[in-house]
């Protein structure tokens, strides 16, 4: 919902732009007699805040390095993707000049603006068609997120969530992605308190049934994580997280239903996770070229606090990007989930339909399941390539200087739920599960992605769909 306002103001403004050409790498006309040139110099230019070695650490090159000419061009369109997938820039530009044996790189960037007080309306459901289907506006959050990025210009970030309404929160978070001189280690920490006054607790023809008492809250949930990051190479990430879930819930909800959380009214249980991550994706938000994989492991409950989970839960997520022909891609997706437990409180089941794990067509239903899978494809076509425009009344680059592309796509998603149990409420479980339809994407700056999407799903259900972030 914050993003539909900019994206309106974005449209608009393009009204009273003029285009300008982008080019992300520029050779001067000198050539170079040997098959190699030594880099004596890389200059940064456009960088106010950023410090430098935030910018070098994701250059794949290095001052006084000689490279082959052709290994330098496919190393700066690398390092110009991992500046832009940094999400410090709304661009980043690196041009060469030789002379002779000798190379001189500029690196150009254009700064974002990095603090950010967002108005926060949104609303108590897992997605905005979610709430569509009532239309409750007594079920709207709004508060303040408060984001400055890139603090003290090292990429940290810092994190502040105020909010009320419908369902209270107060959270920060601070992120320290390189912690020693050689900007391997990093680390982030996280914390926060929720009131929450209803929370799903079954299914009903795998559609969430939610509970409110009378009075008080259904659930009250404190929290706080600890993660530690290893980033030796440009493309790899380890992290190691620690975290403390803290829940309380309405005694009442237990006599409505005893197997929501076995009986008992609060649960406080430590967890350990690992993740690791390969991303050689061209464009973060909105990836066009690349490959995308992560696995983790995550145990919740270490056996040291009396009301403790023991769930233990393996995940993983493979996308691919293909330029097929000049503006013709396509990406597809497979992910997983495994954990070893049949019974577990349902506030901690999986399932089809939460976050990473959608299958379009059915973006109001939920699927739980012991094990999931889900496949997702995309076929696009790019309607309006990337364009690069100057607004003219805007001075400042931050905002003035903007990118949009549109691009029509068809898709064809499936996912499979496997429950041990079985439960007539979650009757799209233990069956192949599949949706198609058409859409259409707005891209722009500051990671915007607007997805308008109409589908079609086995059971027959059709319907339009909004969406804020990229589909695969």
């Amino acid at each position: 919902m914050r993003w539909f306002v900019a994206l309106i103001f974005l449209l608009a403004c393009n009204f009273f732009s003029q285009e300008i050409n982008a080019q992300q790498i520029a050779d001067t006309s000198y050539q170079n007699p040997g098959d190699s040139v030594t880099i004596s110099k890389i200059i940064i230019y456009g960088n106010k805040i950023t410090r430098d070695k935030i910018i070098l650490r994701e250059i794949e090159f290095q001052q006084g390095e000689s490279i082959s000419n052709q290994n330098l061009d496919s190393l700066i369109i690398k390092s110009s993707q991992n500046l832009m997938n940094r999400s410090l820039f709304n661009f980043a530009t690196i041009t060469k000049e030789v002379f002779a044996d000798q190379c001189i790189v500029k690196v150009d960037v254009t700064e974002r603006w990095y603090i950010w007080p967002i108005p926060i309306i949104e609303f108590a459901d897992r997605n905005f068609n979610a709430w569509w289907e009532t239309r409750d506006f007594n079920r709207l959050n709004y508060g303040i997120d408060l984001r400055v990025e890139n603090f003290r210009g090292r990429m940290e970030q810092l994190n502040f969530i105020v909010q009320v309404g419908y369902d209270k929160k107060l959270a920060a978070k601070w992120t320290i992605p390189y912690l020693t001189e050689n900007q391997v280690f990093g680390m982030s920490i996280f914390g926060g308190y929720q009131l929450n006054n209803e929370i799903a607790y079954a299914l009903q023809d795998n559609k969430p049934v939610f509970y409110s008492p009378e009075n008080g809250y259904a659930q009250q949930w404190g929290f706080g994580s600890l993660d530690f990051t290893f980033r030796q190479k440009f493309n790899f990430l380890h992290t190691i997280n620690l975290g403390f879930d803290d829940y309380r819930f309405a005694d009442s909800i237990v006599m409505i239903d005893p197997g929501f959380n076995y009986q008992q009214a609060e649960f406080g249980f430590l967890s350990l996770g690992y993740l690791y991550k390969q991303d050689f994706r061209d464009y973060k938000p909105y990836p066009l070229i690349g490959y995308y994989f992560d696995a983790g492991l995550l145990k919740q409950g270490l056996g040291i606090l009396d009301s403790e989970v023991n769930l233990f839960t393996f995940s993983f997520v493979f996308d691919q990007y293909i330029n097929i022909r000049n503006r013709w891609y396509f990406a597809y997706n497979f992910s997983g989930q495994f954990s070893n437990k049949t019974n577990v409180p349902y506030f901690l089941k999986p399932g089809i339909g939460y976050k990473g794990m959608e299958v379009r067509g059915y973006e109001y239903y939920v699927i739980t399941g012991q094990h999931i899978g889900v496949f997702k494809s995309n076929f696009k076509w790019e309607i309006i390539p990337r364009k690069v425009h100057r607004i003219k009344w805007i001075k400042t680059e931050k905002f003035g200087k903007v990118f949009y592309a549109l691009y029509a796509n068809l898709f064809f998603d499936m996912g499979y739920a496997y429950n041990k149990i079985m439960d007539p409420n979650n009757g799209y479980a233990n069956q192949l599960l599949f949706g198609t339809g058409m859409g259409v994407d707005f891209v722009t700056y500051y990671d915007l992605v607007v997805r308008f999407e109409y589908t079609l799903n086995k059971q027959g259900n059709h319907g339009f769909y909004i969406n804020l972030v990229a589909p695969i």
